[in-house]
């Protein structure tokens, strides 16, 4: 019974808040994303159900696979490819925005943070990459288990509250400084029914588009059940991208309507979902030095991204996406650029995501080794 609730709520909320959009100024203002994680949290820390994290991290799962197809359904390759160089560039200012707050982070705390070096370099590998890379890290600098959890759990609580700040005062803030995105024309196609903010497609179209998505993550899953699981994942999401994109270079498929509104939904089902994943009792029960230094490092990469891409004049939304992709990975690119409501942004920033994923490792043992580790 319960599984079956989790799963109708992590399905109907979504519904409830794209209908309240456009007639609740509060909703509007937050955006759905951010509605629909806190609506996930505080079902994930009430007191009266107790949710399952696994089958949660399974819809998260399904959900991102599913969105990323839909999503880049309507890319236009030659318009991103038009943009490559500036995504690039900001992508790396990220990756040396990253190593320079690790070694300052190392310097203010190193003295009183046990294996500093190692939880620089993890710090660098997942503020670069993701989770894997911090594990990955972690286990070639021999760092003590107790350690890696204290810091998984503090990067969760800095991470939240910058997502907080991404999803709402980000862009408005970052315009002062920052040139506005050069929008490229092209994408999906016109029909379909209007609900809330979205626009619902043909029931012929979501059928078409449906079993085409379906189809690329089956084969991905397929591919990537044959490869080791330390890779595993960041094949798969490849895997899916590259077919995605594949099928996008057909004009049918990227005239396919409301494949984005498809995709948008998916990604509030899996922001529903990734909020009844957060413990606010584990979040904070890291020592406050990590936690500072977690922090610390974080918003520091933030900060030095920033004043690297305004030199740099990096436009305020490739600057975000990119800053997303090294902070959380590609898995959320899709719910920020709906929050930015910019889909032009969507493969540049898996893109970038997946180069953190294979860049990750390598600066963050380098930075481990330069450091003392």
């Amino acid at each position: 019974m319960i599984p079956t609730l989790q799963v109708l709520l992590a399905l109907v909320l979504p519904v409830a808040v794209i209908w309240a959009e456009p007639r609740l100024r509060l909703v509007s203002t937050l955006s759905p994303v951010v509605v629909c994680y806190l609506l996930g949290i505080a079902l994930g820390n009430q007191p009266i159900i107790s949710f399952d994290n696994t089958l949660a991290l399974l819809i998260c799962s399904v959900t991102v696979a599913l969105a990323i197809p839909f999503l880049l359904f309507s890319v236009d390759l030659g318009g991103w490819l038009r943009l490559a160089r500036t995504t690039v560039l900001s992508f790396f200012l990220v990756m040396v925005s990253a190593c320079l707050a690790a070694a300052a982070g190392h310097l203010f705390f190193g003295q009183q943070v046990e294996e500093s070096a190692g939880i620089a370099g993890m710090l660098v590998g997942v503020y670069i990459g993701g989770t894997p890379n911090m594990a990955a890290v972690g286990t070639a600098m021999a760092v003590r288990p107790e350690t890696f959890i204290l810091l998984n759990a503090a990067d969760m609580v800095a991470s939240f509250a910058y997502l907080m700040v991404v999803l709402t005062v980000a862009r408005p803030f970052l315009s002062r400084f920052l040139p506005p995105f050069p929008a490229t024309t092209g994408g999906e196609g016109d029909g379909g029914t209007s609900f809330g903010g979205f626009t619902l497609p043909p029931l012929k179209e979501f059928a078409l588009a449906f079993a085409l998505a379906a189809a690329i993550v089956g084969l991905a899953a397929g591919l990537g059940a044959l490869l080791p699981p330390s890779i595993r994942d960041a094949a798969i999401i490849l895997t899916i991208t590259s077919l995605a994109v594949l099928a996008a270079t057909r004009q049918r498929v990227r005239s396919l309507a409301g494949t984005h509104a498809v995709g948008q939904f998916l990604l509030l089902v899996f922001c529903v979902a990734m909020g009844m994943t957060t413990d606010f009792g584990e979040l904070f029960s890291g020592g406050p030095a990590i936690m500072a230094y977690v922090a610390f490092v974080l918003f520091a990469t933030v900060a030095i991204h920033l004043v690297l891409a305004t030199f740099a004049r990096i436009d305020v939304d490739t600057s975000i996406i990119t800053s997303v992709a090294g902070i959380f990975g590609p898995h959320l690119v899709g719910p920020v650029a709906l929050a930015l409501k910019n889909r032009e942004i969507v493969f540049s920033g898996i893109a970038s995501g997946l180069v953190g994923y294979a860049a990750g490792n390598y600066l963050g043992i380098f930075m481990a080794w330069l450091l003392g580790g």
